[in-house]
């Protein structure tokens, strides 16, 4: 085998690796929360050595900042719709992929509650991986054409004559609330277990209610 081969397999490895550990850290803030992940516990069920970890990961607060990279990154690609279909269907398709986008991440939304309820602004992972505040965010970084295609399916609703006008950030609070509450509480099952296609209906039917009653004349 070459020098280039040995090096690719190497860096494939070290790329397989790398995502591994960021799979099983993700799970197990699934599963034990933010403030609950350790090291140990992202080792022995990849059957390495902590430190192996260090050779990919400085330390636990970069693995939760790479997950939180990973979170942003899907985040980011909410929203999507078709600018020119009825404005109700898309917001019904909208709401639909975000449901199953938090289910699917049941990690993200662990990191959802820990970021809103901490001080100026989010926790430093998010921060770090979004590249700002959650004011900076709505206007510049990653996140920013997420919000804007949600303005901008906003005002195809009101131009369609079905929405009220309506602040996209107030809009965008119902949404995050709507989904996040119906996880957590009164029991998180869904976070924690197979989730069944009934109990994942009825969040969506339920986020699509909550959001049509505020948003139609």
């Amino acid at each position: 085998m070459d020098q280039h081969s040995i090096t690719g397999t190497f860096g494939v490895k070290t790329i397989h690796t790398r995502e591994r550990i960021l799979d099983k850290a993700e799970q197990l803030i699934a599963q034990k929360g933010v403030y609950g992940l350790q090291l140990k516990d992202i080792a022995e069920p990849l059957n390495i050595r902590v430190p192996a970890i260090y050779k990919h990961y400085k330390n636990r607060d970069a693995i939760l900042i790479a997950v939180s990279k990973r979170f942003i990154t899907q985040l980011a690609q909410q929203f999507q719709y078709e600018p020119s279909s009825d404005a109700i269907e898309g917001l019904r398709t909208v709401l639909d992929s975000f449901v199953d986008f938090k289910i699917m991440h049941p990690a993200y939304v662990r990191l959802s509650l820990i970021d809103f309820a901490t001080p100026k602004g989010g926790m430093d992972y998010v921060k770090i991986a979004a590249g700002g505040s959650f004011t900076e965010n709505l206007t510049q970084g990653p996140l920013a054409k997420m919000h804007k295609r949600l303005q901008t399916l906003l005002e195809e609703g009101h131009h369609q004559g079905y929405f009220r006008p309506c602040d996209p950030v107030d809009f965008y609070r119902l949404v995050y609330s709507g989904v996040i509450l119906q996880l957590v509480f009164p029991n998180d099952r869904l976070l924690t277990a197979p989730a069944d296609q009934k109990s994942i209906y009825l969040v969506k039917e339920s986020l699509r209610n909550l959001c049509l009653r505020y948003l139609c004349w």
